[in-house]
C-alpha cells in the first residue's frame, strides 16, 4: 500500500515547499505562457542550492507529471526554483 501524498501548490515563483526533511514523491507541472520553462527541485529548505532532486524542462504549452511510489527522502527540506518560463502545478510530498 502506497503512503498518502500531499500536493503543495506551486506559486509560479521560487518557493520553499518543506522546511524540514520530507519524502519527495513527484510533481505535476504545466507551462502557462507559451514559451519553454525549466523547473529545478532541490534538497534544501530555503534556497536553490544543494542536491538537485529533479529538473523538469517543458516545451511551450507542455506539461509533465511523475509520481514516485517509494519517494526520495530529503535531509534538508524541499525548495523549487523556476529557472525560466511560467508554470502552474504542484509538488507531491509524503
Amino acid at each position: 500500500m502506497m503512503a498518502l501524498v500531499r500536493p503543495v501548490p506551486l506559486t509560479g515563483s521560487d518557493q520553499p515547499v518543506s522546511a524540514t526533511p520530507a519524502i519527495y514523491r513527484g510533481f505535476t507541472v504545466r507551462e502557462t505562457a507559451g514559451a519553454t520553462a525549466v523547473v529545478r527541485i532541490f534538497d534544501h529548505a530555503s534556497a536553490a542550492s544543494g542536491t538537485v532532486l529533479e529538473e523538469i524542462t517543458l516545451a511551450a504549452n507542455g506539461s509533465a507529471r511523475e509520481l514516485y511510489g517509494a519517494g526520495l527522502l530529503t535531509t534538508n527540506g524541499i525548495y523549487v526554483q523556476i529557472v525560466s518560463g511560467a508554470v502552474s502545478g504542484s509538488i507531491r510530498i509524503g
